[in-house]
């Protein structure tokens, strides 16, 4: 997959998930704000971090010298931190709302795999209507029975949970004790209309990011559909790939791939099923073109601080300007066909909280196969960074721009849908449908992508109140991510 000058450890992107119960806090230092990359010299941990943000940030030539921008002004390290990621505008307005602080949360869960909650996500389909939105297989929460698409009529035997507005006193005490909370009691009502209470208590599983996937036979074609929701590090999550796609090699003639809530996670798993969905023509040779990675001038020159170039990678003898500098001389990928799936189209079906690694998958198949989006609107995030710590931080500064095999990735307002406009009735999701079935808005108009007509696809649902039509990006959880972080040390 790679060139031979490199060794893969693993490569992330910050996936959109919840920061669940036993989960620490995104964003506090994990120790005092020390930092040993100086390369012996007595600086503050704020210079530190200054100097690897601007040898490394992407739009470094908006920052200000460090003589200007005085970083021992600054009363801590993360107030100069957002200091610094705001001086990138467009049009008036803060163009890096990517860039981000970390305890280490994120690597954790990204690079191991394992999440600590009840394993759910829910959502309002109208504002008396809050729904199951999905369930990881193998959560606390599935082994309890609970799916997609059933209905909570009562958090801890509280039933007033109307919508109330992002701060509102039923919204704030929703999202504490389904996301903060170490236990909750959900009564729900299921599809059948029976109702259920259960108390769900958090704890550590294993994720699997394939939360569905099917093959739907409809007007004389076999597809294949998968719901993909992160991710993890490929030896994670190669398995349950594997599964889904061996089942679609048995003469799937189409595919669709749904990441309408799949925020990011390791873009090694991005290639991996990228080189599943693309068709064989694309070689297995390492000799087709899958995508670049631009970095900012002064690392393209191999130009940087003793900050970067001193600070050791943690249990390398190598240190992080050596790493950037591998990857300036080495920043192409290469496709390298997996999988007896050979299709020239695919549908994906993506949505605000769509980004990272999801966006990239895209991205880099339209060169060559007939691609088409639906839903949403993506969220936007052609960049990328990777996890230095300093200051007692995980920091993640944008400093990689990736583009596909055409140079195109300047999507940083979103990939729109390839099939607007559509009826008022099919422009948002119902969380109510549960996975697979025609009735469901997203699906539906993906399959009709596929040329299947409106008369195999069953009756249609009459359309809900959905909470974007309230207010855009209001929906729970509050707390997601949304990122792409490179942590692949590679050297020659």
């Amino acid at each position: 997959m790679f060139t031979t000058c490199r060794k893969t450890a693993w490569i992330a992107v910050i996936s959109l998930f919840v920061l669940g119960a036993c989960k620490k806090d995104h964003g506090e230092p994990v120790k005092p704000a020390t930092d040993g990359g100086d390369g012996g010299i007595a600086v503050s941990s704020k210079d530190s971090m200054y100097f690897i943000f601007k040898d490394q940030y992407l739009w470094n030539d908006v920052i200000p010298d460090s003589a200007t921008f005085k970083p021992n002004s600054y009363a801590n390290a993360k107030d100069m931190f957002n200091a610094l990621t705001s001086y990138k505008k467009e049009n008036g307005s803060n163009l890096d709302h990517y860039s981000f602080l970390d305890n280490g949360a994120v690597a954790e869960e990204i690079g191991e795999g394992i999440a600590g909650d009840f394993g759910i996500d829910v959502g309002y389909n109208s504002t008396s209507d809050l729904r199951i939105v999905y369930v990881y297989p193998g959560s606390p929460a599935y082994q309890q029975g609970i799916r997609r698409s059933w209905q909570i009529t009562a958090v801890n035997n509280n039933s007033n949970i109307d919508y109330d507005g992002d701060q509102g006193p039923n919204v704030t005490r929703l999202v504490d004790a389904i996301y903060y909370s170490n236990n909750v009691t959900l009564t729900l009502k299921k599809p059948d209309g029976t109702s259920t209470t259960l108390t769900i208590n958090a704890a550590q599983y294993n994720i699997n990011p394939v939360l569905y996937s099917s093959v739907l036979n409809l007007a004389g074609k076999k597809i294949g559909y998968i719901v993909f929701n992160q991710f993890i590090d490929l030896q994670k999550a190669r398995a349950n790939i594997d599964v889904a796609f061996t089942a679609f090699g048995g003469g799937v003639t189409d595919l669709i791939v749904d990441l309408r809530y799949n925020g990011g996670g390791s873009v090694e798993t991005a290639e991996y099923l990228a080189n599943l969905i693309a068709p064989a023509s694309v070689g297995t040779n390492n000799k087709t073109l899958m995508y670049r990675e631009y970095f900012n001038a002064s690392l393209t020159k191999h130009q940087y601080s003793r900050f970067l170039g001193n600070k050791k990678v943690p249990g390398a003898n190598y240190t992080w300007g050596e790493v950037f500098d591998d990857w300036v001389n080495n920043p192409s990928f290469y496709f390298q066909k997996q999988g007896n799936l050979d299709i020239s189209n695919v549908v994906f079906i993506g949505t605000g909280a769509t980004a990272s690694a999801s966006e990239l998958l895209i991205n880099i198949l339209k060169p060559y196969m007939n691609v088409k989006l639906v839903g949403d609107t993506t969220y936007g995030k052609p960049v990328g960074f990777v996890g230095i710590n300093v200051a007692g931080y995980d920091m993640y500064a944008v400093s990689i721009w990736s583009k596909n095999s055409q140079g195109q990735g300047d999507y940083f307002h979103g990939m729109f849908p390839t099939d607007l406009p559509v009826s008022a009735d099919e422009e948002h999701e119902d969380f109510s449908k549960d996975w697979g079935s025609t009735n469901e808005v997203y699906l539906r108009r993906a399959l009709k992508q596929l040329g299947v007509p409106e008369s195999a696809l069953g009756r249609k649902s009459a359309a809900t109140e959905n909470l974007r039509t309230l207010k855009v990006e209001s929906a729970i959880p509050h707390k997601r991510f949304k990122g792409m972080i490179e942590t692949r040390i590679k050297l020659r």
